[in-house]
């Protein structure tokens, strides 16, 4: 899945991190109660989050976890 950038992304901040069950790069909260990034339709992506308008057509789906992802839709 490309989004047209040519370079690597990486999570090198101290509250970013790649998630385990959708891939995307994620950061915690100041007072990490929640995680901002997931895709949709992942079991990490905190409730409260509904699904926007910037959403896209990213989504989660458990056949993905070994795909080669980037990121996407996110919180």
């Amino acid at each position: 899945m490309s989004l047209g950038h040519s370079g690597t992304f990486t999570a090198g901040k101290d509250r970013e991190f790649f998630c385990d069950s959708c891939g995307a790069r994620c950061t915690r909260s100041i007072n990490g109660d929640l995680e901002y990034g997931h895709l949709v339709g992942c079991p990490q992506r905190p409730d409260q989050f509904t699904i926007g308008t910037a959403d896209g057509s990213y989504k989660y789906t458990p056949e993905e976890t070994d795909a080669d992802t980037d990121g996407g839709a996110s919180a």
